[in-house]
């Protein structure tokens, strides 16, 4: 469904509204990024605000508020006054895993989607001496050897490490997490970890130098740099990986308010910049509009909450 572009025009109508000093925006918008400054999720909402900012004519600028993976940024967003100038841009994994692990006092139903826009493109690598070939020979050994393999995960509510339970108990391998604040090739290097599920281009140099084997993608298509990799499906998995991340308004905020952002945003993700940063680093982006999203949150919740429930994560 394409989002419409409503210009209301402001007037009295019995009692004063905001509506009716000045046209939506009048003022910078704040986005705010609840990771760190310099990894994939904040280029890319970067990118976004820059072209969303020509778009709508005011400055929109990302504010970083990182903490708790995700859930302190994600909060502020929740208790932003409802008008439009404060908005989020917030992922899967702090928006729908954390509160159902009960680690936030905010729900989904707390904010109103702008739409979705990118996905971070995950891959899952060990170790080119583990004289792996794929992946099927990685389950194998796993349910072979004397001791788990062990994963190194971002924590036991991130998003990577719920699809490994998924995997995991699907086919029937084990293995052991541990968590590590950015897991990638050092973790492998120093043998901490058997194997990781990190970001493309956070692995990327060190898939190129050989140092590392890449085994299943977590991506719903095959990455562009990694054509002989299969996704999860292609490997044999009933379900599909997305790691994506949206703009997210408070509940409460206006039509009018919403539907210029939503357009706003389905225009610049089709940007050249846009495009030309997806293919730098390996990662869609798209439009998923404020409905499709609501839809794509419930699937995900109704698919997520079993698998951190078995993992003994969902606070009853």
């Amino acid at each position: 469904m394409n989002p419409l572009w409503m210009y209301a025009s402001a007037a009295f109508v019995g009692v004063w509204s905001p509506l009716a000093m000045a046209a939506y925006p009048e003022k910078p918008i704040e986005i705010i990024v609840p990771w760190p400054a310099g990894i994939e999720a904040d280029i890319s909402a970067r990118a976004i605000s820059s072209v969303m900012s020509k778009k709508l004519g005011v400055p929109v600028q990302v504010i970083n508020k990182p903490g708790a993976q995700g859930v302190i940024g994600t909060s502020e967003v929740a208790r932003a006054k409802p008008d439009g100038y404060s908005i989020g841009s917030l992922n899967i994994a702090a928006l729908v895993a954390q509160p159902i692990a009960g680690n936030a006092t905010y729900k989904p139903a707390d904010f109103e989607p702008i739409g979705l826009y990118s996905a971070v493109t995950m891959v899952l690598t060990t170790r080119k001496d583990a004289g792996l070939a794929d992946l099927k020979a990685f389950e194998v050994s796993a349910k072979s050897a004397s001791k788990p393999p062990i994963f190194g995960s971002y924590g036991p509510a991130s998003y990577p490490a719920i699809m490994v339970h998924r995997m995991s108990t699907q086919n029937g391998w084990p293995y052991k997490a541990v968590t590590f604040p950015s897991p990638g090739f050092v973790q492998l290097e120093s043998r901490d970890a058997d194997f990781v599920v990190a970001p493309y281009s956070v692995v990327a140099s060190s898939l190129k130098a050989g140092q590392i084997i890449p085994l299943v993608a977590l991506t719903k298509d095959r990455i562009a740099e990694l054509p002989n990799v299969p996704t999860l499906r292609e490997a044999g998995y009933n379900f599909d990986s997305l790691l994506w991340s949206g703009l997210f308004a408070p509940k409460g905020t206006p039509k009018e308010v919403m539907d210029k952002l939503t357009a706003a945003l389905k225009e610049a993700v089709q940007d050249p910049s846009i495009k030309e940063l997806s293919r730098r680093i390996n990662s869609p982006f798209f439009f998923v509009d404020p409905q499709q999203a609501k839809a794509q949150i419930a699937a995900d919740e109704a698919a997520m909450k079993p698998v951190m429930d078995s993992l003994g994560l969902v606070k009853k």
